[in-house]
């Protein structure tokens, strides 16, 4: 039987080895942590501000700016002269669960390790999720919290696509909570009520669903509590219908504009002949001329900031599998139709959360550092482009009151950095330590 540490015995190893004085602290009993003389950029305000903050158990009990805070009996205290503590990252668009149990334990620990405190699985094996989003909150498991999604599609999809049977070994896809097939005599009450007691955060409505069906099963989610997640287009449902049926947060910024705008019925990747036939529509799709000035890019962007839907951009798929794009200087790389949609929402006021939809390169690189480098190239500022990886994907979890921004009251999710990254946005990556729950992790 594989050996586990629990959350507590790694606090403890934790506080012996990196306690001011480790001779006498008396880690058995410590349930405070002081880290000190640190710049906080807290994702609330636009810049950082030196201080100090006190860690209760999981929390964060206080902050001071103005004054030292006196450490309770027993505290252990990390003086951090010259860092930086942001809000632990949360990467808005995984897939964990397309290996073994073994292989996504180890993608989270070396998630974590590279400061990712939360992580967004957008449709995988729903009894592997359970697990590991129970493994990670308690401590069974070293890696960051797992927040995930059911997938939901029209028959069709679970018809043509053989995805979906890969993470439902063992039982048949469209048939099992995890991967739900839906039409319009489905029973949406007990479809959601299944999703729910998973574990599931969210519902992810996927192809195949119209945009009536879609703002139902929207709808039902909503009324039982789980956020609704989906593509930006779900054929055939445009953008437009996706934001105003309900959507929270809408993933993948590229081709988003031209499917708003093509004329007719949208198709899906199963609905042509051969793939000749797909590529020649896409090609046409693509050719679709627009601006930050044409009607129908302003009534999307406009329409997703009024129904508070978060744009999910995952920039680093377009920029990672496309060879050509990886040398592009910025300004051209600005010109990509995926970075322009970004500019343009982000410039009229949508919230863009950061998502790698690719969480580890073969290298082991966490790509979701690259997403928020891509998000600057596109626009936004270093301190957004922050938010987009801790508050705002927050919030797309619903879980705004508990993580993405250092506040009291907060989970003590952290990542202290030796560099500025509002300086320079890819010092995310110069870790000293990440804070998971309060627990220090070198």
């Amino acid at each position: 039987m594989r050996k586990t540490v629990s959350l507590f015995a790694f606090l403890v190893l934790s506080t012996i080895a990196y306690s001011q004085n480790p001779a006498t602290a008396d880690t058995s009993e410590v349930s405070y942590v002081v880290l000190k003389n640190a710049t906080l950029i807290d994702a609330v305000s636009d810049t950082g501000k030196k201080g100090s903050l006190l860690i209760k158990g999981e929390r964060i009990e206080a902050l001071s700016y103005d004054r030292p805070i006196t450490p309770p009996k027993g505290a252990v205290v990390y003086d951090l002269e010259g860092k930086y503590i942001i809000p632990g990252l949360i990467d808005a668009h995984v897939h964990i669960t397309h290996g073994t149990l073994k292989e996504a334990q180890d993608q989270l620990q070396k998630a974590l390790k590279a400061g990712i405190t939360g992580v967004r699985d957008m449709g995988g094996d729903g009894r592997m999720l359970t697990l590991l989003q129970k493994n990670t909150k308690i401590g069974e498991d070293m890696g960051p919290d797992v927040f995930f999604s059911t997938i939901i599609a029209g028959p069709e999809f679970f018809a043509k696509d053989p995805r979906p049977q890969d993470v439902a070994k063992g039982a048949i896809a469209g048939q099992v909570p995890w991967v739900k097939a839906i039409t319009d005599t489905t029973d949406l009450r007990q479809v959601i009520a299944e999703a729910k007691g998973l574990g599931a955060t969210a519902i992810k409505v996927y192809l195949n669903i119209d945009k009536h069906l879609f703002k139902k099963v929207a709808a039902e989610a909503k009324r039982q509590h789980l956020k609704v997640w989906a593509h930006g287009v779900v054929p055939p449902t445009k953008p437009l219908d996706i934001t105003k049926g309900g959507a929270n947060v809408m993933s993948h910024a590229g081709s988003l504009i031209q499917y708003q705008m093509a004329k007719g019925p949208i198709k899906g990747r199963h609905d042509f002949e051969s793939r000749e036939k797909a590529a020649e529509w896409k090609a046409k799709l693509d050719a679709v001329k627009w601006d930050e000035n044409t009607p129908e890019v302003v009534q999307l962007f406009e329409a997703m900031k009024k129904n508070h839907s978060i744009l999910d951009a995952t920039l680093f798929v377009y920029y990672y599998f496309k060879e050509d794009l990886k040398n592009m200087e910025e300004d051209a790389l600005r010109q990509v139709d995926a970075f322009r949609a970004v500019t343009i929402a982000y410039d009229m006021g949508v919230k863009i959360g950061a998502g790698s939809d690719h969480m580890i390169s073969e290298d082991g690189t966490l790509n979701l550092h690259t997403e928020l480098k891509l998000l600057t190239t596109a626009g936004l500022s270093n301190i957004d482009a922050l938010r987009a990886a801790t508050i705002v994907n927050a919030e797309g979890l619903g879980e705004e009151k508990q993580i993405g921004t250092i506040e009291s009251g907060k989970l003590a999710n952290l990542v202290i950095l030796n560099t500025d990254p509002l300086e320079n946005i890819e010092n995310t990556l110069d870790i000293k330590y990440v804070v998971k729950r309060g627990v220090i992790i070198p």
